[in-house]
């Protein structure tokens, strides 16, 4: 039985699928749920010299975490019987993934949910899905979810 769980969301089907099963599961095991968005700054990283050029990398930024809370809050809606709470993170210098692990580690959390979007190409092979990159860093076990 599961007693503390975490679910990383992003804006996608599979990530929906994602909070549903964890709220799922939650409920039944009568689990705390951490519901958790990261912030991925590495892409502004990347084009970085264009955005500073124009002034707006603090705006992005500042959306970038706007849009995530604004997420975050809505999750929250669809967990409202159960003990859960939301947690922006921020990707800073280092994957998506990794935050995600030490988060889970801190919070001492058993299980965690993420979507898996059966993504394939160059990018996938060479670094490899979020979700896998997830499943090889986690002490705990992780749930891969399709959308369904």
């Amino acid at each position: 039985m599961y007693k503390n769980i975490l679910v990383a969301i992003d804006d996608s089907e599979t990530s929906r699928s994602a909070l549903t099963e964890a709220v799922h599961i939650a409920r039944t095991s009568q689990a705390k749920l951490h519901i958790v968005h990261v912030v991925d700054e590495i892409l502004l990283n990347m084009h970085g010299h264009a955005m500073l050029d124009m002034g707006g990398a603090n705006t992005a930024v500042s959306n970038l975490r706007q849009a995530g809370q604004q997420l975050l809050d809505d999750a929250l809606k669809n967990a409202a019987d159960i003990d859960a709470d939301a947690i922006l993170l921020e990707a800073l210098k280092r994957r998506v993934s990794e935050t995600i692990a030490e988060k889970a580690r801190e919070l001492h959390v058993d299980l965690i949910v993420i979507g898996r979007h059966g993504q394939r190409g160059l990018a996938t092979i060479l670094l490899g899905s979020v979700a896998e990159q997830l499943a090889r860093l986690s002490e705990a076990s992780v749930l891969l979810v399709r959308k369904h």
